[in-house]
């Protein structure tokens, strides 16, 4: 049957607002894709970029990781035998040591206590020299909280740096000195890791 002058206007106007919608269809999905890769490369260029200025974000693990050996509460003077030196979880006294530099040494039994509160433990060997120990009380006072130095005779490294359930420990190098960096990256990846985090 053959359609009539206006059928035929109308079927023409019907084709060409087809074209219209499938031509602006097609520019939205391509504005859409331009927008989309834009944003995934804007997005991954600003990760990367933070990992590349963030020390902390570029960390490797640090230190062995130790089984937890448990959190009980026991009475002060309480004799624990821990699997491992220094101990860095497992049952200890119910009061935690004020965070700081001492000079003397502090039974372990409380400071894992410490480590459960999210603290690092930095100890190291009484007999080692005056310029390393130096260092480290200076870089233990730089922090307000949640780190704690002590001497500890029973030390199987000059130096050990523990979180719970993770030590990281080492000699000093043959001209006395050690890697402070290095330290301080332990501290700010793992404070606040124990099971038990106070407010710092």
């Amino acid at each position: 049957m053959e359609l009539s002058k206006k059928e035929r206007r109308a079927l023409r106007r019907e084709e060409k607002n087809r074209e219209i919608t499938g031509e602006a269809h097609q520019k939205q999905l391509k504005s859409w894709a331009i927008w989309s890769a834009v944003v995934l490369i804007t997005g991954g260029a600003g990760y990367f970029g933070y990992r590349a200025l963030s020390g902390v974000a570029q960390v490797s693990e640090m230190g062995e990781i130790y089984p937890i050996e448990g959190r009980d509460h026991v009475s002060d003077g309480t004799k624990v035998e821990y699997r491992t030196n220094p101990p860095s979880s497992g049952s200890h006294y119910a009061k935690a040591a004020e965070w700081g530099v001492y000079d003397k040494p502090i039974s372990d039994g409380q400071l894992i206590h410490n480590l459960e509160h999210g603290g690092v433990w930095i100890s190291y060997k009484p007999s080692m020299p005056a310029t390393p120990k130096e260092k480290l009380i200076s870089l233990a006072k730089s922090y307000r909280s949640k780190v704690i130095l002590t001497p500890r005779e029973a030390n199987d490294k000059d130096i050990a740096v523990v979180s719970w359930g993770r030590i990281y420990k080492f000699d000093l190098a043959v001209d006395g000195s050690f890697d402070e960096n290095a330290v301080r990256s332990y501290i700010e990846k793992y404070k606040n890791t124990g099971p038990e985090i106070v407010p710092d």
